[in-house]
């Protein structure tokens, strides 16, 4: 695995896009808004205490703590009252808490002011017993401490500014809910305040569902893998019983890794600056706390990050084996093991191989005897010795990189590491615009399957998303609350409409 990470290290060389302006490693068809979107996602479906590649095997350490899968509990924890630190006091009297915690923003060079927008996630300092103060004296206490539900939500700055999107989101929905919920006697506060939660809380899920299956899905899947996907009721491979299916690690450790090869070198975050992926990575309250929160050159302005407007938005990176460099920071992936290779590839790579995962050649077997209609049309996948023929060819294109031998070559050619594999077949089977077929079965059995599974019942079977709305408000409310609420079925509209309630359309910095 360290040699053929070092392989992986060699650019890969594109065919050039027909419009000259794009260069030949950008995705245009996946704005790299969804790279993080898909981090998101993944957060919300799988949370262990420690990575696989570091714990050395499956134990309790690295068992998927989650209880339910998309129900935004990496954005909303166990609620306000399991984990009250994530939610802001409504009033000051009492307990009720209905909105997520947001913290100001500041000027570049300032301290944070009470004029300061809530355009950061919460962030706050605490007295550490170890003696250790990371503050400066007399300058700048250290923020060290991200109040959300999951602390990987703060893994670099563009993460914990969609997590700001969200709560921005759900914090406007309890608003339209206050606005529109009929008035209460003075004993009803406390339940009229779950109530209201508990209605923004899912309307938000029911909004997060409709982008993931119409937008974010449809971008990344290959497009007869999702239109077999996409249908409301789907014609799974593998379904269990609810109470007994978990997220398989052929995803979580394997096809879903694939997000990690669309992140850019460097971002444009705004009209102000660009970081390279070092320096994003390194914006967190862990790793540079007395620069928190974020000032105003790293508050996103959206439309760098989705298509919204005439604005151009960073571009992904085409999906296949290659990583950028950020991604090998030695600092915040360092070596774990002998080989003191660092970096976030080796460990996808070793992780894979430590979880026990179902190869690539007993998948395609399997799948081609329970759906040969997904499997036929790829060669790649029907074909076992073409297959081998292509990857062993890859391996020895750049003879420079990784040093594999010939008995390497073969090793890897006849039984390639899923997570590798993945990144080859969408380089290979679709020019590393989106996923190919493997990967987007995987992908679409965990993600349609986890809709199906999860779904708010207002939504199900719902034909747009105004009627499981309306649906929904009738489980709290004898008149619909989100009346005013548009068909929200791509990430641009959610990040316009979020403007709007929360009154963003004429911000500084911008928001759109």
């Amino acid at each position: 695995m360290n040699r053929l990470s070092r392989r992986m290290d060699a650019r890969l060389r594109w065919r050039a896009h027909d419009d000259a302006t794009i260069e030949c490693w950008e995705n245009p068809r996946i704005p790299s808004g969804y790279t993080y979107l898909l981090q998101f996602v993944a957060h919300d479906l799988v949370h262990s205490s420690m990575p696989l590649s570091v714990a050395g095997g499956l134990s309790a350490d690295t068992a998927n703590a989650r209880r339910t899968a998309l129900k935004l509990e990496t954005l909303f924890g166990s609620g306000p009252v399991g984990s009250p630190s994530v939610y802001a006091q409504d009033t000051p009297n009492d307990e009720r808490r209905t909105k997520l915690r947001l913290g100001r923003m500041r000027w570049k060079d300032r301290d944070v002011e009470p004029g300061c927008p809530f355009r950061d996630i919460a962030r706050t300092p605490a007295e550490n017993v170890t003696g250790i103060d990371r503050s400066i004296a007399g300058k700048r206490t250290a923020l060290t401490e991200a109040l959300i539900a999951d602390p990987r939500n703060d893994d670099h700055a563009i993460m914990s500014q969609l997590t700001a999107l969200f709560a921005l989101l759900h914090n406007g929905l309890v608003d339209m809910v206050r606005r529109g919920e009929p008035s209460t006697g003075p004993n009803a506060n406390l339940g009229a305040s779950y109530r209201r939660f508990l209605c923004a809380r899912d309307a938000l899920t029911v909004i997060y569902h409709n982008v993931i299956r119409k937008d974010l899905m449809r971008r990344t899947m290959h497009p007869s893998i999702y239109s077999a996907y996409s249908d409301p009721i789907p014609n799974f491979i593998d379904r269990r019983e609810q109470d007994s299916w978990q997220v398989p690690l052929e995803f979580s450790h394997g096809a879903f890794r694939f997000g990690h090869a669309m992140v850019r070198p460097e971002y444009v975050i705004n009209d102000l600056s660009t970081h390279d992926l070092n320096k994003t990575l390194e914006k967190t309250s862990a790793n540079d706390p007395v620069n928190m929160p974020l000032d105003a050159t790293w508050i996103v302005r959206w439309s760098r990050f989705f298509e919204i407007g005439e604005t151009r938005p960073n571009f992904s990176r085409r999906i296949g084996p290659y990583l950028s460099d950020g991604l090998g920071n030695d600092q915040i992936f360092p070596a774990f093991d002998q080989t003191n290779r660092v970096g976030l590839l080796y460990r996808d790579l070793v992780g894979a191989t430590l979880a026990g995962l179902w190869s690539v050649n007993a998948l395609a077997a399997e799948i081609a005897v329970r759906r040969p209609d997904l499997v036929g049309a790829s060669r790649l996948l029907a074909d076992r010795p073409y297959r081998v023929s292509r990857i062993r060819a890859w391996l020895a294109s750049e003879a420079a990189y990784g040093g594999l031998s010939a008995e390497d070559i073969e090793a890897i050619a006849n039984d390639p590491p899923l997570p590798f594999f993945i990144l080859f077949e969408a380089m290979e089977e679709a020019d590393g615009l989106c996923l190919g077929p493997l990967g987007s079965i995987i992908v679409s059995e965990v993600i349609f399957g986890a809709l199906a599974d999860n779904e708010i019942a207002a939504g199900r079977g719902a034909p747009s998303l105004a009627e499981a709305l309306a649906k929904l408000c009738q489980e709290y409310y004898p008149t619909n609350v989100f009346a005013e609420v548009p068909e929200i079925e791509r990430m641009d509209q959610l990040v316009e409409f979020t403007a709007e309630i929360a009154d963003l359309r004429q911000a500084e910095p911008a928001f759109l």
